[in-house]
């Protein structure tokens, strides 16, 4: 084990009927919590991320790597620390979609283009993959190797971006940051 390693935790089942139900658009789709199901799968992680001996766990200000977040916190009575640029890969940086298959659209696209902005061509609206890298290893570069083993409760397009692991819900994959 390396003094840079940190755990990528992606966050658990997500309530998506809650907000659709209510038609929220863009953003707003963030304050999606979790079902009965996911919090179900946080408690099966507690055991795990215990046996990695973390000091410290990390968040998204999304709500569902937030609440899995909290849940992992308490259960392991570690601090928590909410950071910003931890949050999922955005579809539209207009923040304006309003369908699921809009985002599934954007997704697609943005694998088909291998996570990057096209050269030549017209600028897509979803954020290229190599963002979603820049800013989580510039949240993940401050707290290693000083603050012991992190968990850093995050989405799929950021451990891919990361890894390049398309992960499911509550996978931990091992990560260790590279020097900058």
């Amino acid at each position: 084990m390396t003094d840079r390693l940190v755990y990528l935790v992606r966050h658990a089942e997500t309530n998506w009927q809650l907000v659709n139900d209510r038609h929220l658009v863009g953003a707003a789709n963030d304050l999606a919590p979790l079902t009965d199901e996911g919090v179900r799968q946080v408690e099966a992680l507690v055991d795990r991320l215990r046996g990695l001996a973390p000091a410290l766990v990390l968040s998204s200000p999304m709500a569902r790597a937030l609440q899995t977040a909290a849940l992992l916190s308490r259960a392991l009575d570690l601090p928590l620390q909410v950071e910003f640029d931890l949050s999922e890969w955005v579809p539209d940086l207009t923040y304006s979609w309003s369908t699921l298959d809009q985002v599934v659209a954007s997704l697609e696209d943005m694998r088909r283009c291998g996570g990057e902005w096209p050269a030549g061509g017209p600028q897509p609206v979803w954020e290229p993959l190599s963002a979603v890298r820049k800013r989580s290893l510039g949240v993940l570069s401050r707290y290693v190797p000083s603050r012991g083993v992190v968990a850093a409760v995050t989405h799929g397009g950021v451990i891919e971006s990361l890894t390049g692991q398309i992960a499911q819900l509550c996978d931990v994959v091992p990560y260790e940051v590279p020097l900058q």
